[in-house]
């Protein structure tokens, strides 16, 4: 499943923990929060200069910041929490040499910091190098390992790697069983539970996170497209109207409360909540998409193609729009089947790791009568995503269009042990309707 993270605000590679009385000359470890900080009649200059660079930066006054921290460093040049803010204005304008030079003065000076080798670790990611990132926040936890920001940093690098969803979910555990109210490890944990099928972890995860954060959004969002996923659409609607209730203009809402309407079949309901959310954002193409997807549900194959082609002309980069005008076009009956590979050629090339794209492309390929090419699409789909049933059912049927009897009965068999409810119908049951016409059962 995928969730929308909650916002998570930090100031870059500037640990706001810091201990700013004395980590410039022994690199302690952040202070436990909620500990007061020394006075500032107590601080030494250097750390007294920091800490008016790190209001200005919190103010959004860069220059002034930046003035302040050249202050602090003129009186102690080993002053890590004014390194690490000089980094920070750096990476922050793209002056991605000069902010690894203010890193590197800063390990020099705190070798043993875990707050130096957290901004190391962000560093990294700012430069898309995961695995240097990876190394410098395990680094980071293993010189803190009661520090939280560091642990979280590493989850979210999970998350957004393909295959680390079980490193992610670990990841998260951990850190939530460290700091069990921090609701941006529950989110954590929410959404990597999901994406290894744990859904009642999830769940779970992020109920404890509305409590934490109630007027935050997007753990109801996340409550409502995990239910939805699950079928469970009164439950997925009353999630989305949950957080409505917090944020009543947040489009992304707004338009997941669409699909689940759409999956009650209440269109008109539909059409009224895209009248709100294109009022919300008229330049949005997504409102556009969402009218598309509605139309089509109700079969208003017209209106919807036009919806489709407003949207592709407001943004040509959108895959979705071609994938489900080439699925349209070939449900509905009679459509132009070179019309439908092109535009799932077109939503593959825009999106080539995206599964259920090529399951289109492939279908439309046998459509147009080109059974080669449609397997060959099929099986991508199955290679990026292999516990769909319904890859497997248009696999089994195209290999028995092509007379590979034993390929096809393969393919139709998976497809029922995929689909738990394949006796009750849908996919199972097509898949078992064409295994018997093979002569297999």
């Amino acid at each position: 499943m995928s969730v929308a993270h909650p916002l998570r605000t930090s100031t870059a590679l500037l640990v706001l923990a810091f201990s700013l009385s004395g980590a410039g000359q022994t690199a302690h470890a952040a202070p436990v929060k909620g500990t007061a900080p020394a006075s500032e009649a107590n601080e030494a200059p250097a750390a007294q200069a920091f800490r008016a660079g790190l209001q200005a930066l919190i103010n959004n006054k860069p220059d002034e910041a930046r003035k302040a921290f050249d202050s602090s460093l003129k009186l102690d040049p080993k002053h890590v929490p004014a390194l690490l803010g000089m980094a920070t204005l750096d990476l922050s304008s793209r002056r991605n040499k000069e902010a690894r030079s203010w890193l590197a003065r800063a390990e020099a000076a705190a070798p043993q910091s875990a707050e130096v080798h957290l901004a190391w670790g962000r560093f990294h990611l700012a430069e898309k190098r995961p695995a240097d990132a990876e190394q410098s926040l395990q680094k980071a936890i293993a010189l803190n390992p009661q520090a939280v920001p560091a642990r979280l940093e590493l989850g979210d690098l999970y998350l957004a790697q393909p295959g680390r969803a079980a490193d992610a979910l670990k990841a998260f555990q951990a850190t939530s069983a460290l700091a069990p109210d921090n609701r941006f490890a529950l989110y954590g944990l929410g959404a990597s539970a999901a994406l290894n099928g744990k859904v009642e972890e999830a769940l779970l995860a992020f109920q404890r996170c509305t409590e934490l954060a109630p007027k935050d959004p997007a753990p109801w969002r996340a409550i409502g497209r995990l239910h939805l996923e699950r079928g469970a659409v009164d439950k997925a609607l009353a999630a989305f109207d949950s957080g409505l209730q917090r944020l009543p203009d947040f489009l992304p809402l707004m338009l997941d409360r669409v699909d689940a309407l759409g999956g009650l079949r209440r269109w008109d309901d539909a059409l009224k909540q895209l009248q709100a959310a294109a009022k919300a954002d008229p330049k949005s193409a997504d409102v556009l998409l969402k009218r598309a997807d509605v139309l089509q549900g109700m079969q208003r194959w017209s209106d919807a193609e036009r919806a489709y082609l407003d949207t592709i002309e407001r943004a040509p980069a959108q895959p979705l729009a071609y994938n489900n005008l080439a699925w349209m076009t070939l449900v509905r009956g009679g459509g132009d089947a070179k019309k439908a590979v092109d535009w799932a050629r077109k939503a593959v090339s825009l999106s080539p790791r995206s599964s259920p794209f090529h399951d289109t492309l492939g279908w439309a390929e046998r459509a147009a009568g080109r059974l080669d090419a449609a397997a060959a699409s099929l099986q991508k789909a199955i290679a990026l995503e292999g516990n769909v049933a319904g890859y497997h059912l248009h696999l089994g049927i195209v290999r028995a269009e092509q007379n590979q009897k034993a390929a096809a009965r393969s393919s139709l068999e998976r497809a029922i042990a995929l689909d738990p409810q394949g006796d009750k119908g849908g996919t199972g049951a097509e898949a078992r309707k064409r295994l018997l016409a093979l002569g297999a059962g």
